[in-house]
């Protein structure tokens, strides 16, 4: 069996979507085990980052602090070597870390919302995987959250929230299984695909959201291949 470290950002992220994320990693396992691939994900542990390293960028949301990808990157590698010295048996030279603010460098900003959703880095035969979870949050979400984690919104208003929030979250919940696993093929060898599956990168939310949660017949051949060393 294989394992890819998870962790993820605290920073900026909301409580609502800190739950839907672990449900979305379990809903990963479940598939990865039903799918009879020798790999899982094992969580380590949240990371909090220090205010010095914000940076602050035009989106077109308007000005937004954030914190640059190398930084999280350097992060992530820490964490995963810390994780690599314990020597406890497992087999883990990967590790996915979610965030919920754009990616951005500190040379200039990534347009993400358009080709710039994840990022991959290799060091020293390390995997190191950053995804933004803030490209598969509806308006509405954002909106719906804010509504509910605010002390000075009126009760009828939060119950109409109330209403509408299971139905953004499966939304979004589907949005961020299918680039957990995208990420994946990813981080074992598979490049981008064409036929209908999770590997085939969209130009808008809306063709991802048509995209299915599968890997097709190619695309799983060569990760199974990839992964053929390991048992379950």
């Amino acid at each position: 069996m294989e394992f890819i470290g998870f962790t993820y950002v605290t920073n900026f992220l909301s409580e609502t979507l800190e739950r839907t994320m672990f449900e979305v990693v379990d809903d990963a396992n479940r598939l990865l085990k039903d799918l009879d691939l020798p790999l899982r994900f094992l969580y380590l542990d949240s990371l909090t980052l220090e205010p010095g390293y914000l940076i602050t960028v035009e989106t077109p949301e308007g000005r937004v602090r954030l914190y640059p990808l190398e930084v999280l990157v350097d992060f992530l590698d820490y964490r995963l070597k810390v994780e690599l010295e314990k020597n406890d048996g497992i087999t883990m030279n990967k590790i996915l870390g979610l965030i919920s603010f754009p990616l951005a460098s500190r040379n200039r900003y990534f347009d993400f919302y358009e080709s710039f959703l994840g990022f991959q880095a290799e060091r020293l035969g390390r995997r190191i995987m950053v995804l933004s979870m803030r490209p598969f949050e509806s308006d509405v979400l954002r909106m719906v959250i804010r509504t509910l984690e605010s002390p000075n919104v009126e009760e009828d208003v939060k119950h109409l929230a109330r209403r509408v929030l299971p139905r953004e979250l499966e939304t979004f919940k589907g949005r961020l299984l299918k680039g957990i696993l995208h990420e994946v093929g990813h981080a074992f060898g598979l490049e981008h695909c064409s036929n209908p599956c999770v590997m085939n990168p969209p130009a808008t939310i809306e063709e991802w959201d048509s995209r299915p949660a599968i890997f097709c017949d190619s695309c799983m051949k060569k990760l199974k291949e990839s992964l053929g060393s390991f048992t379950l």
